[in-house]
């Protein structure tokens, strides 16, 4: 079977996303003792099968990320996202589905207090660093173990979860979560993108000789 490029990526993004997705809308539904076990894993496996075919973003900051480093062209950055999107709510309508939930009236919500801002900005931050990160010291192929791992830990650890991506936080809107609240967390996603940036720049940055060490060869040649 032969298939465009482009769209076979597409379609992967969304059918990644949708996996995801159900993952973790049916692990809240269901109220597991441990969900961040069951979308951890789900995520990682999403990942593993998504990242040869279109690099396993499932995510607009992982795709914003790569479209500031040329990766992806504009257009591919933007059918990307709303692939990403489109599946992430296709995703939560099937996880509410499987335990019998209806999808919540829409709730315009609050600003969320600032501790939940900073768990979005940690575990973005985190996410975004170890995508790239991996692939500029070429151990892409770690990605799908490490970012889940990452997600299991940070959604242990911080008030929000670690939605750490746009479309989860906006298709959490159909199961509750304010519009307004999945917009400052969305502001603190992005925040973390920048942040994560510059991690990679500090941990991928080539040492300079110190002074000292060059003023010490420079000796040594005019001899």
């Amino acid at each position: 079977m032969k298939i465009n490029a482009t769209l076979q990526k597409l379609i992967v993004e969304f059918l990644g996303a949708t996996l995801f997705l159900i993952a973790l809308s049916g692990s809240i539904s269901h109220s597991l003792a441990l969900p961040e076990l069951a979308i951890a894993a789900t995520f990682g496996l999403a990942l593993l099968i998504t990242s040869g075919i279109s690099g396993g973003h499932l995510n607009p900051v992982v795709s914003l990320y790569f479209y500031s480093r040329k990766v992806l062209s504009l257009k591919e950055f933007l059918l990307y996202v709303l692939a990403q999107i489109g599946g992430a709510f296709f995703g939560m309508l099937i996880g509410l589905q499987l335990w019998g939930k209806a999808i919540r009236p829409l709730n315009i919500g609050s600003a969320p207090d600032i501790s939940v801002l900073l768990g979005e900005w940690v575990a973005t931050g985190g996410l975004v660093f170890l995508f790239g990160f991996l692939v500029a010291t070429k151990r892409a192929n770690l990605i799908p173990v490490t970012a889940a791992l990452w997600i299991f830990s940070a959604a242990s650890f911080t008030q929000s979860g670690a939605q750490a991506n746009p479309a989860v936080s906006l298709a959490l809107i159909l199961n509750g979560q304010g519009v307004t609240t999945s917009g400052w967390i969305i502001i603190a996603q992005l925040v973390g993108l920048v942040s994560g940036i510059l991690g990679i720049m500090v941990f991928t940055a080539k040492p300079g000789k110190s002074k000292a060490k060059a003023k010490a060869v420079k000796k040594v040649s005019k001899k």
